[in-house]
């Protein structure tokens, strides 16, 4: 987690715009079966092991995951970090009122942080060039996307040029969060590995085929991985 902020500050230094993706193990479902998304999180300067499910892969295939680096948990640290740079944020996405609660949340916990402008999920392919232009005129440095994979991510790797930033990141559900929107798991049970089932009895209806099809769908794969290396191959169907 360290490394990751640290090299993100870091990056708010270069003139080159930089993508950051945050991978689970639904992202790796869905990149199995959507090429285009799988091409952006090859290409992407920055992808993060996001999960149990990753961390478990990478013990399985001899390429273990140091840390579990999710967006939500680097969040205040990034924050931290930031405070006094001067480098300005910008949030994107997730339902009207909710980005203006998250710089609410900013201002009041990180005083010192300049959130440049912030802008709902919700608009229409119409709007959409009015938005980039929101981004590019408001100075920001550095661009939260929270439109949910892969449209954040694929968003970014369409758009970064446009918006001017210099890191934009991809982060789901994390306004929800820090709206006050959704709760958190207890300490104890992110600690542990066990976020997922919190998540799960908030939200059963929408999660219940991601945790438990998709996270043994991603085992298989990761078997078939270990089994047959190299000669397991993501498939050609696109959506």
């Amino acid at each position: 987690m360290t490394e990751a902020i640290e090299t993100i500050i870091a990056w708010l230094n270069e003139d080159d715009g930089s993508q950051v993706c945050f991978v689970n193990a639904d992202c790796a479902n869905i990149a199995y079966r959507n090429r285009a998304y799988l091409e952006v999180l090859r290409t992407a300067r920055f992808s993060l092991a996001d999960g149990i499910g990753l961390k478990l892969a990478g013990k399985l295939l001899a390429r273990e995951v140091k840390q579990n680096v999710n967006g939500t948990d680097l969040f205040p640290l990034l924050c931290e970090a930031l405070s006094g740079t001067g480098k300005r944020l910008f949030l994107l996405g997730a339902k009207p009122e909710v980005p203006e609660d998250v710089r609410d949340w900013i201002e009041k916990n990180h005083p010192g942080v300049m959130v440049s402008g912030c802008h709902h999920g919700y608009f229409s392919p119409k709007e959409e060039p009015e938005v980039i232009d929101q981004i590019a005129k408001s100075g920001a440095d550095l661009l939260l996307v929270a439109f949910g994979a892969p449209r954040q991510d694929t968003w970014i790797n369409d758009h970064l040029g446009e918006t001017g930033v210099t890191v934009a990141m991809g982060v789901g559900g994390l306004f929800d969060f820090y709206s006050g929107k959704t709760a958190r798991a207890p300490q104890w049970m992110r600690e542990m590995g066990m976020e997922w089932l919190y998540r799960f009895t908030q939200e059963p209806g929408r999660l219940w085929k991601r945790y438990f099809v998709g996270n043994g769908v991603f085992l298989y794969r990761v078997m078939l991985e270990k089994i047959r290396p190299a000669r397991f191959q993501p498939s050609e169907q696109k959506e």
